[in-house]
């Protein structure tokens, strides 16, 4: 596979950093990944806000344009031959003699199948919600990587992270949403989790399809009110989840019509967005 590597595309294993660089000995950086149909990355420009946003309010602002960044993404997808895929856009610093300069890596990968619906192991975890690390995708991710390791290994798609109050806060790679008789609800974003792009656009589906949607604090209790719970992130778009393991007891989910719902809407949207920037191609 060939990557970008500030400037240039070369192989995947002749792709280096300096071991100066900040990521590598702090975690000190931002990453996004995006998915890709048609070659294009959808809702780049949301991706984009967030990367910048972020990179800011950390302290190491990203002095590039969107088209610029967006031209570095269509090269590496044209150099790949990919046409539907994931790309990860990785921004770190390193620290040389001339002054601080940026490392800028994008990955791109094929996507794999995805399985009908998802299957979550429940994780206590103690998380300050104003932590850099939690609220911003940084590359210090430490936390996540082992219990999503450890959830995969027991046979789980993806571990849920329950916080020292009993709420559900998110997943390791995804937000959640519980359907229940009336109502949408997810963690409020004060919870100290992501504000996914895909959690936007489902919220910003459900104001429009006139679905009550609430974010708040979520306990863990809901789930016993649940009929339905689903996941979202830029990859799986909208995943119902069947079953949901925390400690000793264990829920059973259907996919049932609230999340075919949603998840409908969520392709429609995809659809409107490819056809808008296919439209500005002259």
């Amino acid at each position: 596979m060939l990557v970008f590597l500030n400037g240039q595309i070369i192989k995947e294993e002749d792709a280096k950093v300096s071991i100066s660089d900040l990521s590598y000995q702090f975690g000190y950086g931002i990453f996004e990944t995006i998915r890709c149909e048609e070659g294009i990355p959808l809702f780049f420009e949301a991706h984009y806000k967030r990367l910048t946003k972020s990179t800011k309010e950390i302290g190491m602002p990203f002095p590039v344009e969107s088209e610029e960044v967006k031209s570095w993404i269509k090269d590496v997808l044209s150099a790949n031959k990919l046409k539907k895929a994931r790309i990860k856009i990785l921004i770190s610093k390193r620290i040389e003699k001339e002054g601080e300069k940026f490392n800028v890596l994008i990955l791109p990968g094929e996507l794999g199948v995805l399985p009908e619906s998802y299957s979550l192991l429940g994780k206590s975890i103690y998380r300050d919600p104003r932590a850099n690390s939690f609220i911003h995708k940084t590359t210090s991710r430490a936390d996540s990587y082992i219990v999503y390791k450890d959830a995969n290994e027991k046979g789980f798609n993806d571990a849920l992270f329950i916080n020292e109050k009993n709420e559900l806060i998110e997943c390791t790679r995804a937000n959640i949403f519980l359907v229940l008789e009336d109502k949408i609800i997810t963690p409020e974003l004060g919870a100290g989790i992501l504000s996914g792009v895909t959690r936007t656009n489902v919220l910003d589906i459900c104001k429009k399809e006139n679905i009550m949607i609430e974010e708040k604090k979520v306990n863990s209790l809901y789930l016993n009110k649940a009929k339905e719970v689903f996941i979202t992130n830029a990859i799986i778009g909208v995943m119902p989840v069947s079953r949901v393991q925390l400690e000793d007891k264990e829920y059973a989910f259907s996919n049932s019509p609230m999340t075919l719902k949603v998840k409908n809407a969520y392709k429609n949207l995809i659809q409107a967005y490819l056809q808008g920037k296919t439209s500005t191609v002259v």
